[in-house]
């Protein structure tokens, strides 16, 4: 696993990017963009967001995961995980 620092975000790549992550400070949120198959995940309103056709930086094609509080990362594990082991 790679590690790329861009100006905007940060990479987690294999060969590909498997995992984008973006710091919103003023929102007190990380906003995670994982490359997954939206329609294999629950999509959760508020959390989980399907960004297909988006252009979101780094992940053309994915889920996106906005975290904002420890509960929120915990529930993210998982699907961090498997972008990561899919990647």
């Amino acid at each position: 696993m790679q590690k790329e620092p861009q100006l905007d975000y940060i990479a987690y790549r294999r060969i590909k990017n498997v995992a984008t992550v973006r710091v919103q400070p003023r929102n007190r949120t990380l906003v995670v963009n994982l490359k997954l198959d939206p329609d294999a995940v629950e999509l959760e309103e508020g959390f989980s967001r399907d960004v297909r056709g988006l252009g979101c930086l780094g992940i053309k094609d994915g889920v996106e995961v906005r975290i904002r509080s420890r509960e929120d990362l915990t529930r993210a594990g998982d699907l961090i995980r498997h972008s990561v082991e899919e990647g």
